[in-house]
């Protein structure tokens, strides 16, 4: 309101609706912001849970196993060319877990990779497949899952918030092995190659397991868990994880 030699005078219509213009500018500035940065936040509390559980797992499964989980379950029978133990370690780490498949994770979009800059693949290597069809296990927590074992690899797919989104690598689905010390290893990017180093090797779309902003290879995202789990961003260590994706 307005006073002028005691008299009271109201805001004009043209006054009103600069100041509600104004008001609508700041908010169409900050409001994505403020909620990619709450979902981002959701996603990281759902990161740290779903590493915890899966942590745990392991710690249970060498209390009842013993030590050596790596090459009991890695082993390889060239008669039958198969894992002979994979089955075993599938029914085991989920009851160790003490999470529940309660069914199958349907996805109904494409899962894409770290930077979205295509569909997410990375074959049938260590780093486990990605697609709709594969992290199909629904777990009791609401969380998608696949295990695999292959190349002498215990290998665990999670995606932390189940189907919805934004279902991407290094977002919410996130690639876990378990090493020879019995501790769940979270992926980290070896190498970032640039296109033209990429042309001739095989495995190209996951070559160096990436994490960047500026890989294009569609496995970028398989090597972010590292760096999801200390907060870090791959493309500047000054700069959290979390608030940096892409």
């Amino acid at each position: 309101m307005k006073y002028y030699s005691g008299k009271l005078f109201g805001f004009t219509l043209a006054e009103t609706l600069i100041t509600l213009g104004v008001i609508g500018v700041v908010a169409a500035l900050t409001l994505p912001s403020v909620i990619n940065n709450y979902r981002n936040k959701q996603l990281q509390v759902a990161f740290k849970a779903a590493y915890s559980i899966f942590s745990q797992t392991v710690i249970n499964m060498v209390e009842e196993d013993g030590a050596g989980l790596k090459k009991k379950y890695t082993k390889y029978d060239s008669a039958s060319q198969s894992y002979v133990n994979a089955n075993e370690f599938y029914d085991k780490f989920y009851k160790y877990s003490k999470l529940n498949v309660i069914g199958k994770c349907s996805y109904s979009g494409k899962i894409m990779n770290y930077n979205k800059t295509g569909e997410a693949y990375s074959s049938y290597t260590s780093y486990t497949i990605v697609g709709r069809e594969t992290i199909d296990k629904l777990l009791s927590n609401g969380m998608c899952s696949y295990l695999y074992v292959n190349a002498g690899q215990i290998n665990i797919t999670v995606d932390v918030n189940g189907t919805r989104g934004p279902n991407m690598l290094g977002h919410d689905i996130f690639y876990f092995t378990i090493d020879e010390n019995d501790v769940l290893k979270p992926r980290k990017m070896s190498n970032l190659y640039d296109e033209e180093e990429l042309e001739d090797m095989d495995f190209s779309f996951v070559a160096g397991i990436p994490c960047s902003k500026n890989s294009k290879q569609r496995g970028n995202g398989t090597g972010c868990a590292y760096y999801a789990l200390i907060d870090e961003s791959p493309d500047d260590s000054t700069k959290g994880y979390w608030e940096s994706l892409p």
